[in-house]
């Protein structure tokens, strides 16, 4: 009942990470690993707010949420960031609630 909506909890991540840390959607490529169920991929949910933002995203993981790609996915990962760039990695499990 008191959960952020997903765009106010992106909001605020965006906030911090542009003001604080100089991020822009130019030079921020996004990681993402969440569940990769429909569910989790409406308009209004995290990952495509965040995805419709920074504009390019790179997948990272399976159904658990957590970043599986290894030491190779993240060299690829790590290969695909601007010159002078930042990254993102996102992630979040599977959950039901009823």
């Amino acid at each position: 009942p008191n959960a952020l909506p997903s765009k106010a909890a992106h909001l605020r991540t965006k906030t911090v990470l542009e003001e604080e840390f100089g991020f822009t959607p130019k030079t921020t490529l996004l990681g993402s690993s969440f569940c990769p169920d429909e569910i989790n991929h409406h308009g209004r949910d995290l990952p495509t707010v965040m995805r419709n933002y920074y504009g390019k995203i790179f997948p990272m993981g399976g159904i658990g949420g957590a970043p599986y790609v290894g030491e190779t996915g993240f060299a690829a990962f790590s290969s695909h960031v601007a010159d002078n760039g930042d990254i993102i990695v996102v992630f979040g499990p599977h959950v039901g609630i009823s």
